[in-house]
């Protein structure tokens, strides 16, 4: 180049050390996003493209999150390869349906499509502050942040048992267990019950997660399986009262509750505080929004 000559790109690249070194990070990334573009998810064979830790932990705006998962699902959804490890939640595909699924309709919940606030799912090995989420509206000054404490009732043991009888036989009732004999049990709930089933369920999760010290600024979200069952005013007031009337017991160390459907339908909010007895209790009633999917 001679010297009256402007540098181009791919000089400037080469000139700066630490421009070289984010180029060659983030080229596999976009290798990755243009095979995906241009070959169908059926025709994919590596499911290890479809859900990369790049792709999972990188901060994106409220908006660029929504859009970002509803695409992944697509794909996830449409390929072949990905059916059994997505169903049995293995390797990435379980942070993916247990953080990152609830994480993307909570936040399209509690902010919307917003392009002035960023979200992103933690590493363990980030260190503190210990979270499965941050949400961080740059709006405010000083900047407003929200760590987030992500629990599912939908995926354990006996659902895992349920999956590998579906993978094996093509069919699994829709309530009931799968026994020792790798036998299908048929079992028919009331409404009331499974009522009472999905409530026991988010007390536990609450539980377990009221082992850990968090903070005001953390808010513990609990998502469960309200797919086809649950969704009318009724069921929603009954476990709006369950919250009411439990929350103080868990003792959580939290600032923020949430309850939210897998479906994207529900969205209950309950503010906790700290009593001068040092127990929870309901600062305000709870708040609950519905949206449609999109």
């Amino acid at each position: 180049m001679t010297a009256d000559e402007t540098p181009s790109r791919i000089d400037r690249v080469f000139g700066d050390g630490s421009l070289v070194n984010e180029t060659l990070r983030l080229a596999p990334r976009e290798a990755i996003d243009r095979h995906q573009r241009l070959v169908p998810a059926s025709q994919i064979d590596d499911v290890g493209l479809l859900l990369t830790d790049d792709e999972l932990l990188k901060e994106r705006t409220a908006r660029d999150l929504g859009r970002w998962f509803e695409a992944r699902l697509a794909l996830v959804n449409g390929c072949p390869a990905a059916k059994r490890p997505a169903l049995l939640h293995q390797g990435a595909f379980k942070r993916f349906y247990e953080e990152m699924y609830p994480f993307a309709h909570f936040v399209r919940h509690l902010v919307g499509d917003r392009k002035d606030v960023t979200c992103r799912l933690t590493s363990p090995s980030e260190g503190a502050p210990h979270c499965d989420a941050v949400i961080r509206d740059v709006s405010t000054r000083p900047v407003t942040t929200t760590f987030v404490e992500l629990t599912t009732t939908t995926f354990d043991r006996d659902q895992a048992q349920r999956m590998r009888y579906f993978l094996k036989h093509g069919w699994v009732p829709a309530w009931g267990h799968i026994n020792a004999a790798d036998k299908a049990e048929f079992e028919l709930y009331s409404h009331e019950e499974k009522l009472n089933q999905t409530f026991e369920g988010i007390e536990r999760a609450a539980r377990r997660k009221a082992r850990f010290s968090h903070g005001p600024g953390y808010a513990l979200v609990v998502s469960f399986d309200d797919f086809m069952w649950f969704g009318t005013e009724d069921d929603r007031a009954a476990l709006r009262a369950f919250v009411d009337g439990h929350l103080a017991g868990w003792h959580l160390n939290v600032g923020l509750f949430y309850v939210i459907g897998i479906s994207g339908r529900t969205f209950l909010a309950f503010e906790v505080t700290k009593s001068e007895s040092g127990t929870n209790s309901i600062d305000i009633s709870s708040d609950e929004t519905e949206r449609d999917r999109p």
